[in-house]
């Protein structure tokens, strides 16, 4: 029996589709919501997930499925790892026992679950400039099926739904499209659910920006706001702008926020209180009827309901903060990175006793991204030019203590990877040594600073690559698989990966004392536990790093087959070697450390008439055994040995969200699959 069926829910076990909530009351509603924050705490308790983000946006979904007909309307997410609530609503509830595991429902829209999903997203910054093409591509699709101006002003077209946080909104995309947003001539709603935090305390200019704004607010003033925007909004030949005008003589819009978007000519309202489900509900279907683009700016509570996964204080003015947190509040982020927003954004299985925590972890060992952390910032100790640029990943990427020894050495430059990258080329041209710390997925959208600005330059930025390869229960939108194949194309980029805690140590050391360009990735995973590893291996990773020097592991002496590992695969690469010799069978096995530039000395291995495996945590398409051919096809060595070079990697598809010991062998990267590849070379 079901999570849903076996509660005693007053509405939630009636509700399965948004059809459903639109035949509730008002005061329905907020039991409903109630009942839904319940029903995602239990869920996510069990399975993990992002709860603080989906407990603070429970009564805007309620309230925009109750105006909207997202089957015909278009609702498009942000990042949107916020949409619990929503798939709870659109018939998924029953699949939540089994939310971000093997054959359940993604943390994410997907529109191969439902209608109601129009884009699988996972980045920020994407909503705002999809819903001007949206926007956009319905006026041609009217224009080319040649309707009256008549027919379009009397017939339902699709509205336009934009969610964008507070800290999705400062991305550079979204800047870029609120810049377009006067292409659009019709309707487009622009929700901005302003929580005061992403993952992290929201940074820079426009997070002061939107402190001035929530600290100069009670929630009497938004009842107000919200009351002076239903009173004045358009009537029948009034038109959007007569509205606003008539608004800002009935109260003082004055607000930073008000000022700042009508500078950019997009009609703003707001803020208003993002938990009162009947006066959203109300402002939804008045500006439901706009013919312009405009944006609603709601304030939210991050883990609203679940007192462990809140921010320390309501964004909106309360008796509850000092002077002092105050006047800091209107100069930037009150938020520490250790409050439960940033705790339980996105948790594993945790037990609850009552409204506590009794275990939000289970103990055991370090991961990666703890050695790394820990490193750099004894390395920083040493060398007071050692700078660490993040961007909204401070505690995901390990800075937390370098962050608090060494704040004037750290910067987040919030959702702004591009920007991030551009700063560190400035540092490291001005004499210091930046460490930019990005997961590997983001990464991604700073490919042309990355080549402008460091490689071009050849300047000696270290790029520390979190979450690389298959990340588990985040699914194809958070994968590091590609890394590898965009980095070691540009000229002067060293590409390196660790396999355990001891290298990752020395990579760093290694990475920091370069003239150029040096990648590190590495998994969300823990490091091997040194109490199973062999003595043999600890003395062969315990060698200092050479550019572009593999270091052998394990020698036979009768070997035909030589397994190259590159990374934290090193462990599939050691077990299957064990497999293969309780069966007879005598492989050499190698740590590479580098895929750019590869080790000259393992393709020597093919001209001994050796066969080579090469293993690897990314894609095999232009991965580390792509860049192993390539380097045996230039030196001509392939057709001298019967056995050549097999790759192992992930396939070029998309990986489904699941376990991560799951998917490495879904893609054939563990030991089973480097134990049938070696036995099937050495049959031909």
């Amino acid at each position: 029996m079901t999570q849903a069926s076996h509660e005693k829910w007053k509405f939630l076990n009636g509700v399965d589709s948004p059809a459903d909530v639109k035949k509730l009351k008002v005061g329905e509603l907020r039991t409903l919501a109630d009942e839904i924050r319940r029903f995602i705490l239990n869920s996510v308790s069990k399975t993990g997930g992002h709860l603080a983000s989906n407990l603070g946006v429970v009564e805007l979904t309620l309230a925009m499925h109750y105006v909207f007909d997202f089957k015909e309307d278009k609702l498009l997410w942000d990042v949107g790892h916020q949409c619990y609530a929503h798939k709870i609503i659109t018939g998924r509830k029953e699949a939540f026992e089994r939310l971000r595991l093997p054959g359940g429902i993604s943390g994410f829209p997907n529109p191969a679950e439902s209608v109601y999903d129009r884009f699988t997203v996972g980045h920020a910054g994407t909503a705002i400039a999809t819903a001007i093409g949206m926007a956009i591509g319905e006026e041609l699709k009217i224009k080319n099926e040649k309707i009256s101006k008549f027919k379009i002003q009397n017939s339902k077209f699709p509205k336009i739904v934009a969610v964008v946080g507070d800290a999705s909104i400062v991305n550079g995309v979204s800047f870029e499209a609120l810049n377009n947003l006067g292409l659009v001539r019709r309707q487009l709603l622009i929700v901005l659910n302003d929580n005061s935090m992403a993952i992290d305390a929201t940074v820079g200019a426009m997070a002061k920006y939107f402190s001035r704004v929530r600290l100069s607010q009670t929630y009497e003033d938004l009842r107000r706001t919200t009351r002076n925007i239903l009173e004045h909004m358009p009537v029948i030949g009034k038109s959007v702008e007569e509205a606003i005008e008539r608004i800002k003589k009935s109260i003082r819009m004055v607000l930073p926020a008000s000022q700042m978007f009508e500078s950019l000519d997009i009609p703003y309202f707001g803020p208003v209180d993002g938990h009162d489900v009947g006066a959203l509900i109300q402002l939804f279907e008045a500006l439901a009827d706009l013919n312009h683009p405009a944006i609603l700016h709601v304030f939210t509570r991050k883990g609203n309901g679940f007192r462990p996964a809140g921010s320390r204080h309501s964004p909106i003015r309360s008796s509850g903060l000092t002077r002092a947190e105050r006047k800091k509040a209107m100069t930037g982020p009150i938020y520490p990175a250790s409050n439960g927003a940033s705790k339980f954004h996105s948790t594993g299985p945790f037990k609850m006793n009552g409204d506590t925590v009794e275990s939000a972890s289970v103990p055991g060992r370090r991961s990666f991204t703890n050695v790394f952390g820990e490193h750099l910032t004894k390395l920083a100790e040493k060398d007071g030019r050692i700078v660490a640029i993040t961007s909204a990943m401070c505690d995901g990427t390990g800075l937390v203590e370098f962050r608090k020894r060494f704040a004037d050495r750290f910067y987040d430059v919030g959702i702004a990877e591009s920007a991030a990258v551009d700063i560190a080329a400035g540092l490291a041209g001005s004499g210091l040594k930046p460490v930019v710390c990005i997961y590997s997925t983001f990464l991604q959208r700073s490919f042309d600073q990355i080549f402008q600005e460091v490689a071009l330059q050849n300047l000696p930025v270290v790029f520390c690559i979190d979450r690389a390869g298959v990340v588990g229960s985040d699914g194809p939108t958070h994968h590091g698989l590609m890394d590898i194949g965009f980095l070691r194309m540009l000229p002067n980029m060293v590409l390196t990966a660790p396999a355990n805690e001891v290298e990752m140590k020395l990579a760093l050391e290694f990475a920091l004392g370069q003239d150029g360009p040096v990648v590190i990735r590495y998994p969300k995973d823990l490091v091997p536990s040194q109490d199973f590893v062999p003595a043999y291996v600890c003395r062969a990773c315990a060698k200092p790093f050479r550019l572009g020097k593999s270091v052998v592991v394990k020698r036979r002496k009768d070997s035909a087959v030589a397994i190259v590992s590159y990374g934290s695969v090193l462990t599939e690469a050691l077990e299957a070697a064990s497999l293969l010799d309780k069966d007879g069978i005598a492989v050499d096995v190698i740590n590479a450390r580098f895929a750019a530039p590869v080790d000259k000395k393992i393709i020597s291995l093919l001209e001994k008439g050796k066969g080579l495996i090469t293993v690897e945590d990314h894609t095999s398409a232009c991965g580390f055994g792509s860049a192993v051919l390539e380097l045996a096809a230039s030196q001509n060595a392939i057709r001298n040995t019967q056995y050549a070079i097999r790759v192992l990697g992930a396939p070029r598809r998309f990986i489904k969200h699941d376990s991560r010991s799951t998917q490495l062998m879904e893609v054939g990267v563990n030991a089973d699959k480097i134990v049938k590849t070696a036995k099937k070379m050495l049959k031909t």
